[in-house]
């Protein structure tokens, strides 16, 4: 079947019906719409979480904070096939049906490259798992936020996800459109002022289409902030305010676990002490290890497997997101306590508990390197309050698929913040949100608060977890990397903090029980490099690959933690031989 697209300056009174042969067959007179947009109503405030994997939009208007429900805005006008209507809708236009968090994924089929919203590129909505095929049709763009080489793509998408929003705020006769936004603290500089230019430009060029004010945050407002204090403020003014007996954020850690990102705040009574964005997140802690191994998803949710091979980065990572979106919850809730002893399933849950286990060790430095500071009073552990779509994935640790307080794993983690900031394990909590990426996109439209460091503007720069080198000079574990200038060459000689860490994870394991992880094959439970030496020798130069990615200028680098970027290599090396013995 074939569609053709019309773009019109101003509505039709009506349509000039004609044959193949361009015969006429009569007219079709249009009932025209009613007027919006008298810009009457309420003001509208929107936050605009924009996701490695998923986008989510939230909205405030009358003092009222819900989720944003995207509605239809097609106007039909005649009966149409069942089976043209999603080739010619879906393919070439807008779906009739978008359902947040979307996928962040953009459709450029049938563009004419002249970068005009919806004709030339659009908001990827899959019908199904089977029509999304990144491998085979070109005109699916991913990887979006992090890419230099997808930037017009990146515009393509959030003028749509803007024109969408505004088209629905005119159809309520809104006032004006007051934009927060959020972006990851692991954005270079020079990432910071291509995001906010991107959403200034846009805005304006929506506002003089569609008369719709729009006000879009600088760079110095409040508006314009990172995911890890949007996060917190979700939990301490939306989703704590109204419990009774919950922990308020006197003393608390909050992280944000997305696809590309985990951002991290500290509070100290209600005061921000500290706040990072690493680069460890929903691909590092699971999607990497389906790549290597996709057989997987064969025998546990049945889905062949043939065109995911195909598959590479963030391709794969976006279609196995729309599938775990789909199937996890049941297969949580339904089987995953009949495959727990199964050697494959054991092996991938050694491999996601040690790859959170190090980001919450790594929030143990970070404890440990703000009382040395002086900027904590209180040498003690704290609770940690997580969100973000990749906070789903402790779900898959606990028994019966639900994390809690009273799973293993809860206390395994526990001991991991014990054991890298020295302090005493007092058997904190971890809590899971209740709306796994919601979070971000709430917190930015939450007014009033009683957090202190939400207006913070300077950035803290990044401790790092690991001694390092830069240019030759020599930096300890605790060093906060104030990069500038040109880095020739960055170097972490020893591993100690990761080895460590390795060996704090095989004595937790035990102390604590964990039935449901066992300790990994052929590891000697030690902190010294000669007892596990084939291990790290293949660590780090796995590690060393990566460190050749950071050269150049600080402006353009994003900066990564040595320690985060020694557990990404141990998790990449003991990922393959898990994956080898599976496939």
């Amino acid at each position: 079947s074939n569609c053709q697209l019309v773009r019109l300056s101003e509505f039709p009174s009506f349509l000039d019906c004609r044959n193949k042969k361009q015969q006429p067959l009569g007219l079709i007179l249009l009932k025209s719409p009613p007027e919006v947009g008298t810009t009457t109503g309420v003001p509208w405030k929107v936050g605009v979480d924009f996701g490695t994997s998923f986008t989510n939009v939230y909205l405030e208007r009358n003092h009222t904070v819900e989720p944003l429900t995207v509605e239809p805005l097609h106007y039909q006008v005649t009966g149409s096939s069942v089976e043209i209507r999603p080739v010619a809708l879906f393919e070439y236009f807008v779906a009739n049906k978008m359902e947040l968090p979307l996928s962040t994924v953009l459709t450029t089929r049938g563009a004419k490259g002249e970068e005009q919203t919806l004709l030339d590129g659009r908001i990827f909505i899959p019908r199904d798992l089977s029509s999304f095929r990144p491998s085979t049709d070109d005109w699916i763009r991913t990887n979006l936020k992090w890419s230099p080489e997808t930037r017009n793509f990146n515009r393509l998408f959030l003028k749509h996800l803007i024109l969408q929003i505004t088209a629905q705020a005119a159809m309520s006769n809104a006032k004006e459109i007051q934009w927060s936004i959020s972006y990851p603290s692991a954005f270079s500089r020079s990432d910071r002022n291509t995001y906010a230019q991107t959403w200034r430009r846009l805005t304006q060029e929506i506002e003089e289409i569609t008369g719709i004010p729009q006000l879009c945050p600088s760079q110095d407002n409040p508006k314009y902030r990172t995911e890890s204090l949007a996060v917190a403020q979700y939990f301490a003014d939306y989703e704590l305010a109204g419990l009774k007996n919950r922990l308020d954020l006197v003393r608390s850690t909050c992280i944000d676990i997305g696809g590309g990102t985990s951002d991290i705040s500290i509070w100290e009574k209600n005061q921000l002490l500290h706040q990072c964005s690493v680069q460890l997140a929903g691909k590092d802690l699971f999607s990497q290890f389906i790549q290597l191994n996709p057989g997987f998803l064969e025998r546990q949710f049945r889905t062949p497997v043939d065109e995911w091979r195909k598959l590479r980065g963030f391709q794969f990572y976006v279609k196995l997101d729309i599938l775990l979106r789909r199937e996890s919850d049941g297969w949580l809730r339904n089987r995953r306590d009949m495959v727990a002893e199964e050697p494959e399933f054991q092996g991938l849950m050694q491999l996601m508990t040690l790859g959170i286990a190090g980001l919450y060790y790594y929030v143990g430095l970070l404890l440990k390197a703000l009382y040395d500071e002086g900027k904590s009073k209180m040498p003690e552990i704290t609770p940690v309050f997580i969100g973000g779509n990749g906070s789903r994935f402790l779900n898959w640790l606990a028994e019966g698929g639900e994390f809690s307080r009273h799973c293993e794993v809860n206390d395994l983690l526990s001991a991991m913040l014990s054991s890298a900031s020295g302090f005493e394990d007092i058997h904190t909590n971890s809590t899971l949100s209740p709306l796994p990426k919601d979070e971000v996109a709430c917190g930015l439209v939450l007014e009033e608060s009683h957090l202190k460091g939400l207006d913070k503007r300077d950035e803290d720069p990044l401790i790092a977890g690991e001694a390092f080198e830069v240019n030759g000079t020599t930096y300890d574990w605790n060093t906060r990397m104030q990069l500038s200038g040109n880095i020739k060459e960055l170097d972490v000689p020893e591993l100690t903090q990761l080895m460590n860490f390795m060996s704090y994870f095989h004595v937790a394991l035990d102390k604590q029980r964990v039935e449901g992880v066992p300790p990994f094959k052929g590891y000697k439970v030690s902190d010294k490099i000669e007892d596990n030496v084939q291990l790290w020798r293949e660590v780090s130069r796995e590690l060393t690959r990566s460190l050749l990615n950071f050269r150049g200028s600080t402006d353009d680098i994003r900066i990564e933690p040595p320690f985060i970027l020694g557990l990404k290599a141990l998790l990449q090396i003991l990922g393959n031989r898990w994956a080898e013995e599976w496939k």
